[in-house]
């Protein structure tokens, strides 16, 4: 997770990384996720706050 944020100047407080909709923790190993070779892991910037606003049509 360090060697993926680090060299994109990304703080790791802020990104999400989740493997088959599961979030994934600093100290997971791939044999715990029971990960095979070509799997991927999704990565998220986290989002907070946000407003939904209903339109009138």
């Amino acid at each position: 997770m360090k060697a993926y944020c680090e060299p994109k100047g990304w703080s790791m407080r802020h990104i999400r990384f989740r493997f088959h909709g599961q979030a994934i923790n600093e100290t997971d190993t791939p044999a715990q996720l029971e990960m095979q070779n070509e799997d991927t892991i999704d990565i998220f910037q986290q989002q907070t706050g946000g407003v939904y606003q209903k339109e009138n049509l």
